[in-house]
């Protein structure tokens, strides 16, 4: 057992070095050093596939587990052991289908990708994007024939970002999702709108800057290990647990836009450095999946973050850094940081609106990789499903089809998951309001700690141990349902809209 989580702690260690250079790329590489970075990332990520499907980890975890069949030839495996065999397997199966010149191929084709889309999106130019997106729907679409599936291709890109998960299971949990949220969302456009005039006014980014930092500070992140920095898309991207970077996105017209996506991006790099450090390296040293992680992020953004409690204690704070604000009434604040009001880019939605944005790109994905949508028409379609959901259409492909990052680096199947994170983060909501009874009069006064601690014992610690759906069971005692999360929103959007 040593043996097989040294080398797959070497694996981690090569994983991480190409983080560093991803990270790196999205930050402060020159414009100019794209294509030579690719190509290192192509060698490392080539690297990487062959430590990972080598006759070293395989002979080792052959010792363990049938590499055939998955079935235990260790009998004097511990329970945590037998689990962490078997995610190490079922990796290695997924790794092994992968021949090694298609590995090469989309780690190239990725960083190609991602250097045409920033250009695209920031020249609103589709046709530019347009041949990199159908090559890389083409490899999507390899990928999935190579990992095999029962129904659907879709299905097999979902398992890679949320295990167990298939487009029926999809369609069911939004199906409960929907028709509420629609209604509600009807009958806020129907409601007396609300004043946010005060946010109506330039904010200097550097007391932005500074604000953020503060209550990443406050809620947790332990900013020894881990630090922040300015990108065009905010992410969380994690070399260990204690070397965690975040980065938001600033702008002197839009104060909640920076303070949220650190407060989000800290939610994530929290999961991240209250991961077992014991397992690291090891499949029991990771995230549950996509969703649980993103569960963490939007619990602290929106749950936390958006809600009276916390503003109890951030907003005289907030005020010593933008002082045209000193007037603004801590009632009037809550509600209109809490505005619903359907817009064009999915990043700066508001916690009602934000699932249906997950639902529209659901739909166009399941589209692109049945092979019932042509790329070029993708604009236009996107531009109809925002009219029919939104009421909206953008006036341009950069606040349209070209504003998210996903496909660039090949994420198809990682939209849902945004979705699922939602219900996952309200299900675990309920369960520690219970568990905490001054969970409430602790955030007002700006106390955090015993909500970092249970997610830390109940969340982080898990680590990959629990698929996700079993982990919400194991947490809350009843399976994932879109009730909680719509039951959180009713409550709170009726009072802050007098419906």
């Amino acid at each position: 057992m040593k043996q097989l989580k040294e080398i797959l702690l070497n694996i981690r260690k090569l994983a991480s070095a190409e983080s560093v250079l991803h990270w790196d790329m999205e930050t402060y590489m020159p414009e100019g050093g794209g294509e030579y970075r690719g190509d290192v990332m192509a060698y490392l990520s080539l690297l990487t596939h062959q430590m990972a499907t080598g006759a070293a980890l395989r002979d080792e975890l052959s010792r363990h587990i049938d590499l055939k069949s998955g079935e235990f030839v260790n009998i004097t495996l511990s329970e945590t052991d037998k689990r962490m065999i078997y995610l190490t397997w079922k990796d290695l199966k997924k790794q092994l289908v992968l021949p090694d010149a298609f590995v090469e191929e989309m780690s190239k084709h990725v960083s190609a990708t991602q250097q045409v889309w920033t250009k695209a999106r920031k020249n609103n130019d589709f046709t530019a994007f347009a041949p990199y997106l159908e090559k890389m729907i083409a490899l999507k679409k390899r990928e999935a024939e190579y990992y095999g599936y029962e129904e659907n291709p879709y299905d097999a890109l979902l398992d890679g970002f949320e295990p167990g998960m298939t487009t029926t299971r999809v369609d069911t949990l939004f199906g409960g999702l929907k028709p509420r949220l629609v209604s509600l969302v009807e009958r806020i456009g129907n409601a007396a709108p609300i004043d946010d005039t005060p946010l109506r006014q330039s904010f200097d980014t550097k007391e932005q800057w500074a604000f953020g930092l503060k209550i990443a500070n406050a809620i947790g992140l332990d900013m020894t290990r881990a630090r922040q920095d300015v990108s065009a898309h905010p992410f969380t991207i994690g070399f260990h647990p204690d070397d965690v970077r975040i980065t938001t996105r600033l702008n002197d017209k839009m104060l909640l836009s920076g303070l949220f996506s650190t407060i989000h991006e800290g939610g994530h790099a929290m999961y991240e450095q209250g991961l077992p450090k014991h397992h690291f390296g090891t499949p029991l040293g990771e995230a549950a999946s996509f969703g649980i992680h993103e569960s963490q992020s939007r619990l602290w953004e929106n749950m936390i973050g958006r809600s009276r409690e916390f503003w109890d204690y951030a907003l005289p704070i907030l005020k010593t850094h933008f002082p045209q604000l000193e007037k603004v009434a801590p009632e009037d604040w809550y509600r209109m940081i809490n505005i619903v009001k359907p817009s064009l880019i999915r990043v700066e939605a508001d916690e009602v609106t934000y699932s249906l944005h997950i639902m529209l790109r659901f739909d166009i994905e399941s589209m692109m990789m049945n092979g019932t949508v042509k790329v070029m028409d993708l604009p236009g379609i996107w531009n109809e499903k925002m009219k029919e959901y939104f009421g909206i259409t953008p006036a341009n492909d950069g606040d349209g089809v070209l504003q998210d990052v996903h496909w660039s680096f090949g994420g198809i199947g990682y939209f849902p998951s945004y979705a699922m994170g939602n219900l996952y983060g309200a299900q675990i909501m309920e369960r520690v309001e219970k568990d905490i009874p001054g969970l409430w009069a602790g955030v007002r006064e700006g106390k955090f700690e015993a909500l970092k601690t249970w997610l830390n014992r109940n969340v982080h610690e898990h680590g990959r141990y629990y698929d996700p759906e079993k982990l919400i069971e194991t947490i809350s005692g009843a399976p994932l349902s879109a009730d909680p999360f719509m039951n959180y929103l009713e409550k709170k959007y009726t009072e802050i809209y007098r419906l």
